[in-house]
């Protein structure tokens, strides 16, 4: 009896997902958007990723553009996504949609929480007005002291790899440079690559990287317990990485909250203020953390935990791959290299001992323009979803002709495509840096360029990792020629764009003739 009812409880299941997803298909091809001719009640269109591995699944999605339009949608298992590669979509979406999807918070939050990735709604509007003067221009000013050390510190460590004949993985370099970086400016922590822990901490984040970018290939492993069934090694190494890294925060955490107590604790003795501690201007994102208030109470541990794994992880790692691309875009573009060469050079000259201004930063167009020109190539998050909330039956754009977009549908934007077309970049496979300066930039369309997403959900810290990229290129560029040894790299979609084997590429001392 047990096992009729079951059957009876599957199949009529089954009838209700076919009829709810023909109603939602119908709506959508009704306006005029494609859908994938075979979806199978519960699958969806599970069957057009099935087996791909982690660098096949972005061209997959792309080659799905190319044949069902720049708009269309699809089922993944039960959820109804529209793929969007399309500038007018981006603006409707981004400019109002500050959700993220439930699929996105399902994989991301057993690492994250609630940080600013992963939360919606009001807690994320509290989180980010909070967060904000972490990333004041002026804190960001005084933060290229440290990019600049730690840019010098770089190319000492690359001159045993420069020697204009031989071929290395300069990626685990470049990414402790970034870890480096993101400890110290959020953290007020100086660490070091050579520190046990250290190499503790950046092996625990790849294991991260390495089962949860191939969890995503694998719909199926996207529940909790079903990715515990049915991949439980993955799930263990996952988790005991991501316990370590939060106990190496927690440690950070304490010993920072007691600095803060003993600095109020000697400023009160003293009758003195201490500007840092008051003026959030002038504190760092753990700082904030320690001494803001959410609700009238202090920030409780878990938030702080859950931010600081957010900004750290994030932060290092986007920057770590962004700037291997500009380097490899760069070594097979000598003309490009020697350009922005030679914009730097006349700033700097020889002069080694000359410290980087944000003032000089400013006058670097070119090299902002091949930053920009290589997050167009290689898009420091090759798609990102959106939400409507689930209570509003249907969203009316003014700029999408009229088409209606259901409450609750998942909207997948997707720059790895849209960065491609023609009528938004022409010529889209040339590396030219130039469209993005002063007279071409207008000709791209609004939205159609939002390397670090748009709206009010834009990437909090974009004009950190811009500043940063930019002194690392200029210490980089003074002391090396970059060489195009080593095969293209290989990449595939995590948090960033990630590089499936690192990076290889050559280095030679640069010269100068007196």
């Amino acid at each position: 009896m047990i096992a009729i009812l079951v059957i009876i409880g599957l199949i009529t299941l089954l009838v209700w997902h076919y009829l709810h997803m023909t109603s939602v298909a119908r709506k959508f091809s009704s306006q005029g958007i494609a859908r994938p001719p075979l979806t199978l009640p519960l699958l969806g269109d599970l069957l057009l990723f099935a087996g791909l591995s982690r660098t096949e699944f972005p061209i997959r999605f792309k080659n799905l553009f190319d044949r069902f339009g720049n708009v269309y949608h699809a089922w993944i298992g039960p959820l109804s996504i529209l793929m969007v590669a399309d500038a007018n979509y981006y603006k409707a979406i981004l400019r109002d949609a500050v959700n993220k999807p439930s699929v996105y918070v399902a994989l991301t939050k057993d690492l994250f929480g609630e940080g600013l990735i992963t939360a919606s709604g009001e807690k994320w509007r509290v989180r980010r007005k909070m967060l904000n003067p972490s990333f004041h221009i002026k804190l960001i000013e005084s933060f290229t002291k440290v990019f600049d050390e730690h840019s010098r510190e770089l190319v000492q460590r690359l001159q045993q790899h420069a020697d204009g004949k031989s071929t290395f993985d300069i990626f685990p370099i470049i990414a402790d440079m970034t870890l480096c970086i993101i400890f110290e400016t959020a953290m007020g922590f100086k660490s070091d690559p050579n520190d046990l822990d250290f190499r503790k901490y950046t092996s625990a984040t790849q294991d991260i990287i390495s089962n949860e970018s191939e969890r995503m290939t694998k719909p199926w492993l996207l529940p909790r317990f079903a990715y515990y069934i049915l991949a439980y090694r993955n799930f263990k190494k996952s988790s005991a990485a991501t316990a370590y890294i939060r106990d190496f925060h927690a440690k950070i955490i304490k010993t920072k909250s007691q600095e803060l107590e003993e600095r109020n604790k000697n400023a009160t003795q003293a009758g003195d203020n201490d500007d840092k501690v008051l003026d959030p201007k002038r504190q760092n994102f753990l700082e904030i953390l320690l001494t803001s208030s959410i609700d009238g109470k202090p920030v409780s541990d878990d938030v702080i935990q859950d931010e600081i794994f957010t900004i750290v992880m994030a932060g290092s790692d986007t920057s770590a791959h962004t700037l291997c691309y500009v380097l490899y875009l760069l070594s097979r573009h000598p003309d490009v290299q020697q350009k922005a060469f030679l914009e730097i050079f006349s700033l700097y000259g020889t002069d080694r001992e000359r410290s980087i201004t944000m003032q000089d930063l400013s006058k670097l167009k070119y090299l902002e323009c091949v930053i920009k020109e290589t997050l167009r190539v290689y898009p420091t998050v090759p798609f990102y979803g959106r939400v409507f909330h689930e209570d509003i039956v249907a969203v009316f754009i003014d700029c999408l002709d009229g088409k209606i977009i259901p409450g609750g549908t998942t909207l997948l934007i997707c720059p790895i495509r849209s960065n491609e077309n023609p009528e938004y970049f022409p010529e889209p496979k040339r590396f030219n840096p130039e469209r993005f300066n002063g007279e071409n930039i207008n000709k791209i369309p609004e939205y159609a360029f939002a390397p670090f997403s748009a709206g009010p959900r834009s990437c909090i810290g974009t004009k950190f990792a811009i500043v940063e990229i930019k002194c690392t290129l200029i210490r980089m560029l003074l002391e090396y020629e970059i060489l195009p040894f080593g095969d293209p790299p290989k990449p595939f979609a995590y948090l960033s764009y990630q590089l499936q084997d690192g990076l290889q590429l050559g280095l030679k001392p640069r010269k100068y003739h007196s």
